[in-house]
């Protein structure tokens, strides 16, 4: 999921910058390099995940540099639950009615 740049501080790529450099470019989760080859062959892109999806919680405890791969296995579920409110907004939208339980 592309992400929303209104919902980050003005300086996060000053501040992405430092939690890379200080993981001296490598995934703090399994280890691969910035600009390595992953298995599939494309380069690996080191990312700044927030461990409680807040983007605007930048303090240095909420932040860990991972991999795109790893940062996509730790924000699935999170993907999972915007997807599936997204699909029931959408339905809703087109007239489907929501059921309560």
């Amino acid at each position: 999921m592309p992400m929303n740049r209104a919902l980050y501080p003005d300086d996060w790529d000053a501040i992405s910058l430092r939690i890379r450099e200080a993981a001296g470019w490598r995934c703090r989760w399994c280890g691969a390099v910035q600009g390595e080859p992953t298995r599939s062959g494309g380069p690996v892109v080191l990312t700044v995940a927030h461990l409680d999806h807040n983007p605007q919680n930048c303090g240095l405890g909420n932040l860990v540099a991972l991999c795109q791969r790893c940062h996509l296995w730790y924000d699935a579920a999170e993907h999972a639950k915007t997807a599936a409110s997204r699909r029931r907004w959408r339905a809703m939208k087109a007239g489907q009615l929501e059921l309560a339980l």
